[in-house]
């Protein structure tokens, strides 16, 4: 949970361009660390390098309602690498 929460910015600005032309996305929709699968995480360098996270995050909305799943590769260093939206729930 550390390693995702340390890392929120790009998520964030991922979630950001995910949903912003949703029209029926949920006033309040947001995510969670501690909801959030660490899918991979790759050494792209010697050791002590740079790596790259590949997590999926399930967007919420009030008490936790859910509201889809998404992709979101990011490096280390708080860059965002790409992005995917993968489900939205009915």
């Amino acid at each position: 949970m550390a390693l995702i929460s340390s890392h929120r910015e790009p998520v964030d600005k991922a979630f950001t361009e995910i949903y912003k032309n949703d029209k029926n996305a949920p006033v309040g929709l947001t995510w969670a660390s501690y909801d959030t699968e660490i899918l991979k995480i790759k050494q792209l360098y010697r050791i002590g390098g740079l790596y790259e996270i590949s997590l999926k995050v399930y967007p919420y909305y009030h008490a936790h309602n859910s509201y889809g799943e998404d992709e979101v590769v990011i490096k280390t260093r708080g860059k965002l690498i790409s992005y995917k939206h993968l489900k939205t729930y009915p």
